[in-house]
């Protein structure tokens, strides 16, 4: 009856509307990187201070945690293991033998200071 012919494939608007939404997608993408990798870099860094702080807190405790050593108005250095990053560690008496302790670590960043602070106590045994 009806002599139809099926046309199998995709039409040329079919082709570029795939374009589009393909083109749309690595665009946004493209935006987005940047931002992806600053974030990235800003974790790096706060894992990186956090263990050293928890190195250098750990470190105060095991050595100023005892009466027998003086405890020093403050003290300052760099780890071995990072050497890009300094600390600065200052002691300050709230009652006797408890000690609130100061912890400044900073560093240099694209010719910057970024500086993070950290506190704790320390109970001299």
């Amino acid at each position: 009856m009806f002599n139809r012919k099926v046309k199998l494939g995709f039409t040329l608007i079919t082709v570029l509307i795939g374009l589009f939404i393909l083109a749309s997608g690595i665009i946004t993408l493209i935006k987005i990187y940047p931002v992806i990798m600053n974030l990235s870099e800003r974790s790096k860094n706060f894992v990186n201070v956090s263990f050293i702080a928890d190195k250098i807190f750990t470190m105060v405790e095991q050595i100023y945690g005892n009466k027998d050593n003086e405890l020093p108005e403050y003290i300052e250095g760099v780890l071995n293991d990072y050497p890009d990053y300094r600390y600065k560690v200052n002691f300050i008496e709230e009652r006797q033998d408890l000690y609130k302790v100061e912890l400044e670590i900073y560093w240099k960043k694209e010719g910057k200071d970024e500086r993070k602070y950290f506190v704790s106590s320390l109970r001299r045994r």
